[in-house]
């Protein structure tokens, strides 16, 4: 677990982390306790290196099914 916290860090997930934070300091601050849930997707998504897409849901099938001709 702590291996998969600290390693693999890039560019989006900083992104992440960081528009998490951002929008979850901008929901206290404005009193928008809603979009904390927003943060909070970001906040996780970027702390354990998960993406919307799940289980490689977004990953690209290796083996091209042929055309019949």
């Amino acid at each position: 677990m702590k291996d998969k916290l600290l390693n693999d860090w890039n560019f989006m997930r900083v992104v992440k982390l960081l528009l998490g934070i951002y929008v979850a300091y901008d929901a206290i601050v404005s009193k928008q306790y809603f979009l904390l849930i927003l943060a909070v997707l970001f906040l996780y998504q970027a702390i354990f290196n998960v993406s919307t897409c799940g289980i490689n849901g977004c990953s690209v099938n290796p083996n091209p099914i042929k055309e019949k001709q």
